[in-house]
């Protein structure tokens, strides 16, 4: 009898414990869905392509400058080009004319194709640029009157810019009415 009471005491203090066990001031992170900024904008009819060029005589250092609404994380850069080779995609701080990451960035001929980088913090406000150097790009029209400046999620693009040649340099002249490309970006908001 002694010892059903042993067992049954101490049933009851494992029964305790476990119902304790449970942390209610646990916090579960959501991570933010990761945006694509030129990429929805393709994918919306905001842009549609109206030529393409391969091997052309040119190469550019070819892009676009944006800002974000919200403080974040740029965790990937993408390209898409008519032709299979490396490329190198570049992201600078416009205000700074700091690259913040290089990265070289296998194509998949006409396809959409991403590289993880080491996460680069964006900040509401700042001014940054996205940059691809190519001979191989998409020429692209709108079917509205401009194409830049435009929100995409929580991405404002304001302007496309580009320089000729291989040297890695900040494009300074920008664009509303035309843009050629793709170079893309996976940006997370912070919440």
């Amino acid at each position: 009898m002694k010892s059903q009471k042993v067992y049954l005491v101490l049933i009851l203090i494992g029964l305790f414990f476990n119902s304790c066990s449970k942390n209610d001031d646990e916090i579960t992170v959501v991570e933010a869905s990761p945006q694509y900024p030129m990429k929805s904008l393709i994918e919306s009819g905001h842009m549609q392509v109206t030529y393409q060029k391969i091997d052309g005589p040119v190469t550019f250092e070819l892009g676009y400058k944006f800002k974000s609404f919200k403080d974040g994380e740029i965790v990937a850069l993408g390209i898409r080009v008519p032709n299979n080779d490396v490329y190198r995609v570049t992201l600078w701080n416009v205000d700074t004319e700091e690259i913040l990451v290089t990265k070289n960035i296998v194509s998949s001929s006409g396809l959409l194709s991403f590289e993880d980088i080491n996460s680069v913090n964006i900040y509401s406000g700042i001014n940054y640029f996205v940059a691809i150097n190519t001979n191989d790009y998409y020429q692209f029209s709108s079917p509205n009157t401009g194409l830049f400046p435009v929100e995409s999620n929580d991405i404002l693009i304001t302007g496309y810019g580009s320089n000729f040649g291989t040297s890695q340099t900040l494009p300074t002249t920008f664009s509303e009415q035309s843009y050629l490309g793709v170079v893309d970006m996976k940006f997370i908001a912070y919440e």
